[in-house]
């Protein structure tokens, strides 16, 4: 399931802003809530909903979250790592671009794959979660260059 910053959440049909930013737990990149606003900019005007009320993404991006009856409170997390468009992707030490989006895996909802653009007019790279570190604030790190070796 693709979940892109920017997109439009809903519930029960009506528009509740756009996507801003996840909570994410570093050690396993497991998503604990999703992060959206009217203009979809982090703020105090920002709401959250936990990953598990998450439905449905549509065809053509937009959420669709259903409300939990008596969802179990989330303990009260050691260290969180928001996800938003002002983090930086970073492979071998050089930035190559910035945050967009991710793919999670819909049963455990798991991180598998980060999405980044290096500009707004360029094509969505991405990077599998396999090799990520999401230690630093305001980056995420790949070890690997994936690049080509000079003779």
């Amino acid at each position: 399931m693709d979940l892109l910053i920017g997109a439009h959440v809903r519930e029960h049909g009506h528009r509740l802003g756009r996507l801003a930013g996840f909570e994410v737990g570093p050690a396993g990149l497991k998503i604990r809530r999703i992060i959206f606003s009217p203009d979809g900019e982090l703020g105090q005007h920002a709401m959250t909903r936990p990953i598990a009320s998450l439905d449905v993404t549509h065809d053509d991006g937009e959420i669709e979250l259903v409300s939990v009856p008596v969802a179990p409170s989330l303990p009260a997390p050691t260290d969180v790592v928001l996800l938003s468009r002002a983090v930086r992707l970073r492979r071998a030490g050089r930035e190559i671009g910035r945050f967009v989006g991710l793919r999670i895996n819909p049963g455990d909802h798991s991180v598998i794959e980060v999405f980044g653009r290096p500009h707004w007019w360029s094509r969505r790279l991405s990077l599998p979660a396999a090799g990520l570190d999401c230690t630093t604030p305001g980056e995420i790190r790949s070890g690997s260059s994936g690049g080509s070796q000079a003779a």
